[in-house]
């Protein structure tokens, strides 16, 4: 089997994309910045803090957003923050947040939780396990700061509202909004471009469903033995707006 791509009927050989197996490219086993379907947003007029890339599709509709913004408010800047994150780079902060490296919010000291259930459960409040992310696909992006105060007051609610209100109209939608029961907690910060995201959700979940211990086995991060069985839960507790 092999990653469909963005024209559904064309073959790989026609477009000139780097052809991924389907549980590859949704559990973030690949580099995106050697694939031809991802660009470097330094490389784009979008502001970004870095190197980080995202799918073509999920570039331009984000231009337009931007340029849409910029015209209503032109002195207040939309930063994109984070972007595609492959499976290496988000096994690499689960494990620093696990071994205690990397700060976790309300918890002082994560290692001395000791029942490895206990402990995912506390990264999974605002991080994914590695290969349920969805920063893997291309389409989703974190902006400005990770913090939900920043977006309550000043240029950051404004950013929220405008976001809130207009975001649709170019295919993005906040995944993890407040009122959910299950899954992260909010994220006003996190946006995705629904069109692409709702394929790779779908996607996600048959690799889910054909074999779980590909999430489940010991081995795959830590904990992943304990844990890795919420990776449906967490992946699909999601705003509706993005199924």
């Amino acid at each position: 089997m092999v990653f469909f791509i963005s024209d559904l009927n064309a073959t790989a050989k026609e477009t000139g994309i780097q052809v991924i197996p389907v549980f590859n490219y949704v559990t973030g086993r690949f580099n995106p910045a050697a694939h031809s379907d991802f660009i470097n947003l330094k490389k784009s007029v979008i502001p970004s803090s870095g190197d980080l890339y995202l799918r073509k599709e999920t570039v331009e509709a984000l231009k337009l957003l931007l340029n849409d913004f910029n015209k209503d408010y032109p002195k207040i800047k939309i930063q994109v923050q984070s972007a595609t994150r492959n499976f290496y780079s988000q096994k690499t902060i689960w494990e620093e947040k696990w071994k205690g490296k990397r700060k976790i919010s309300g918890a002082a000291d994560i290692t001395k939780t000791s029942d490895p259930l206990l402990r995912s459960l506390k990264i999974l409040e605002y991080s994914s396990m590695p290969g349920t992310s969805r920063h893997h696909w291309g389409t989703d992006f974190d902006i400005n700061t990770l913090n939900n105060l920043y977006y309550e007051k000043g240029e950051g609610k404004i950013i929220y509202q405008w976001l809130k209100q207009n975001a649709s109209k170019y295919g993005f939608a906040q995944p993890y909004t407040e009122g959910r029961t299950d899954g992260y907690k909010e994220e006003k910060w996190h946006w995705s471009y629904i069109p692409l995201a709702k394929q790779y959700l779908k996607e996600w979940n048959n690799s889910y469903q054909e074999d779980p211990s590909q999430f489940t086995r010991s081995g795959i991060f830590s904990g992943s033995e304990k844990s890795g069985h919420l990776a449906p839960v967490y992946v699909n507790s999601i705003n509706p707006a993005c199924k």
